[in-house]
């Protein structure tokens, strides 16, 4: 169910990295037609997944271990292939073909159901901390950025970053959002807080927003477009709502390293199993709220992919000027990881998070 990446794995990959990553897909696919395999697939999905945690902390070549962790992991999953006990008794029927309407549902369900579960710690004080951390080191008052503006959050979910974006002195915050579910959590989040007030929460989509032209003083769009169905109809409208002079805050992933190759695969192998199911598995392990969303988003989010420099066509091509990449976050980002050149970043994440501010021209 996942969109292909439109960008290849950067060019340093070599060709046994994608072999291996390909054999780990077809020997999950290879179960797919029986549900009581399910349980061990999701296993060794999230357990490869967590591999990369401690494996991409190493400071050398990190190419020959996760060709290791996929083999090891395929190994188990063809092993499987030889249990006749419980084959034929529950069987499973994949089917791919699913509309447009399928895929927002999807997409916004997915998350909805992650964020309900988001502690107030987590919501407020991280979220609050992270967005000031990741803007002032590179170099943007997050104050003067927000100030008696009006702001759209755009693909708002959970509100979590409308709520900061409201703490930080904007005049006025617009949640918008296509999951009714998330909308309604992040309503009564907004009343916990004493600016809350300042935030107003719509049901719509990006591809439509419900706004007139020239409306806006800002959109903060962070990490939503690449789940999109139409990646440039997005920032074709955020053009529209924003007043010339206003300004843009857009985060997607771009060109992709061994991570992204890691999510994609996983992603493709489970796209049978269902994700209330992978959810539910992981609550049971005891993960913390902000966990539980991080899984959710790596491992059944679909993703589209996009260099920078298409990136910042599409943001030229939609007159936005002075484009900005903010390339610092906090010690745990990607980008991170790549701006200060810790060992081997850029062939474990790629472009990694691609974030930039532009003015609207």
């Amino acid at each position: 169910m996942s969109l292909p990446p439109t960008v290849p794995p950067i060019p340093s990959l070599p060709p046994e990295v994608k072999k291996a990553s390909e054999r780990f897909f077809l020997a999950s696919k290879a179960l797919s037609h029986d549900r009581s395999l399910w349980a061990p697939r999701m296993f060794a999905s999230l357990n490869l997944f967590l591999w990369h945690l401690d494996g991409f902390k190493q400071d050398g070549d990190p190419i020959p271990l996760f060709i290791k962790e996929f083999n090891k992991a395929s190994d188990f999953l063809e092993a499987l292939l030889h249990n006749k006990v419980c084959q034929s008794q529950f069987t499973s029927k994949e089917n791919n073909v699913i509309t447009d309407k399928e895929f927002e549902e999807f997409v916004y369900g997915l998350f909805s159901d992650v964020w309900v579960d988001m502690s107030d710690d987590i919501y407020f004080d991280e979220t609050y901390n992270f967005t000031v951390e990741r803007l002032e080191k590179s170099g943007v008052n997050p104050d003067k950025l927000f100030k008696d503006k009006i702001v759209m959050d755009g693909g708002c979910g959970s509100g979590k970053f409308s709520a900061s974006i409201a703490k930080l002195g904007a005049k006025k915050v617009i949640g918008l959002d296509l999951g009714k579910k998330g909308l309604e959590f992040a309503k009564k989040q907004a009343l916990k807080v004493p600016y809350g007030d300042k935030i107003e929460y719509m049901h719509g989509s990006l591809l439509e927003i419900p706004l007139e032209d020239n409306s806006v003083d800002m959109v903060w769009s962070n990490g939503v477009i690449h789940h999109t169905l139409d990646y440039e109809g997005c920032i074709k409208e955020f053009s529209r709502v924003i007043k010339p002079g206003g300004s843009l805050f857009l985060y997607v992933n771009g060109r992709f390293g061994l991570f992204e190759l890691l999510q994609d695969t996983i992603r493709r192998s489970n796209s049978d199993i269902p994700k209330h199911l992978f959810q539910h598995y992981i609550k049971t392990l005891g993960v913390n709220s902000g966990r539980l969303y991080w899984l959710m988003d790596c491992l059944y989010a679909p993703y589209e992919y996009k260099s920078s420099d298409e990136v910042i066509r599409l943001l030229e091509k939609y007159s936005f000027l002075n484009i900005k990449q903010l390339t610092r976050g906090v010690a745990s980002d990607q980008i991170e990881q790549v701006t200060t050149k810790l060992p081997y970043a850029n062939v474990k994440y790629g472009e990694s998070q691609l974030k930039y501010l532009a003015t609207l021209g």
